[in-house]
């Protein structure tokens, strides 16, 4: 019986450790996740032309002093030029109805 009872707490002192050391190591996923979180790494648009450009981000465009800052944020570009401006384009439209108006 005495020995019975050795054998039982030795077979539960080998589980509890086999447990401990199986759970010590990083799982898979674990490693994955770690991987995937690292930061970008960060780069200087200080060099480079400064030509602007149209870039969208989030389904509305925004214009960065050049590709680099935009793809810093994040976003597509679109167009090597700036975006235009929502004023001017409404102008330019009203200007050519004023121009087809007196045209007739």
């Amino acid at each position: 019986m005495y020995l019975k009872r050795i054998g039982y707490g030795v077979a539960v002192a080998a589980m509890t450790v086999a447990f401990a050391l199986a759970s010590a190591t990083p799982s898979e996923a674990a490693k994955k996740k770690k991987a995937a979180a690292k930061p970008p790494v960060p780069t200087s648009c200080l060099l480079g032309p400064e030509a602007q450009v149209c870039a969208t981000k989030g389904g509305l465009k925004f214009t960065y002093a050049n590709a680099c800052y935009a793809s810093q944020d994040g976003a597509k570009v679109v167009s090597q030029k700036a975006c235009p401006a929502k004023k001017a384009v409404k102008a330019k439209k009203a200007k050519k109805k004023a121009a087809k108006k007196k045209a007739k």
